[in-house]
């Protein structure tokens, strides 16, 4: 499974229809491991380099002719998926343990790996069509089932079998689960909301701050029980950080 890992500043070069450096990663290393701000100055930096001969080995196209190459791609053949690199890691729990390099094939995790971790997806969908009675949406209802479903994640990394010890070491340290849902056009079909209406945004909004505040409240809940996770000291949540 292939994908475009794509920082920021490639966005806004699009937007602008400016110019796009592409360079060998041998000469350019250290943009492996840099996002945001330090990404974008060190990339420019590069990009200099290229018009004092520095740096030869390099190629520059339109920004906006190789996002359309991108889409097209994506369109007829599914891949490479599309995600964001600066989103990915300024937003990340665990952005206190290192770069997140990529994400698993389906993009809806994003954990960090090195040489002695394997990252694992412990991942849940919820069915929203379920919580519709009498004409509405029972947060109540998606609250309870999203704590059950956190806490049964949890245990299924206790219980999990290991192929590899770095896939054990990952899921052991940081203990990373992920909750989705599916159904969501559904739920609003059963509500008589138009996909676009202000209804079916502010529904939307709600499902996922009911989700985000269920699985945090469930989490808290567990480490009363069994403590923090290895690598919790230093993460954005210890310091009162919420991912949004």
């Amino acid at each position: 499974n292939t994908a475009n890992w794509i920082p920021d500043l490639f966005m806004k070069r699009v937007a602008e229809e400016s110019q796009w450096t592409l360079f060998s990663p041998h000469e350019t290393p250290d943009l492996h491991d840099l996002y945001g701000i330090e990404f974008e100055t060190r990339y420019i930096e590069y990009e200099q380099e290229t018009t004092v001969g520095i740096i030869s080995n390099f190629k520059t196209i339109p920004a906006l002719d190789l996002w359309r190459k991108m889409l097209s791609m994506l369109f007829e053949t599914g891949h490479p998926w599309v995600t964001f690199k600066d989103p990915c890691n300024i937003r990340s729990p665990q952005s206190h343990t290192g770069v997140v390099h990529s994400s698993n094939l389906c993009t809806e995790i994003m954990e960090y790996t090195s040489e002695d971790e394997v990252a694992v997806c412990n991942l849940a969908s919820i069915a929203l069509p379920m919580f519709i009675k009498d004409g509405a949406f029972d947060h109540e209802e998606l609250f309870r089932v999203t704590k059950t479903v956190t806490k049964n994640l949890n245990r299924v990394i206790d219980r999990n079998y290991y192929p590899v010890i770095e896939a054990e070491n990952s899921n052991l340290r940081h203990r990373p689960i992920g909750l989705g849902v599916q159904g969501l056009a559904d739920a609003f079909i059963k509500l008589r909301l138009p996909f676009t209406s202000e209804e079916a945004k502010k529904l939307n909004q709600e499902i996922f701050e009911t989700l985000y505040f269920a699985a945090v409240t469930a989490s808290a809940e567990e480490a009363k029980i069994d403590g923090p996770y290895k690598t919790y000291k230093g993460s954005p949540m210890s310091k009162g950080e919420f991912q949004h």
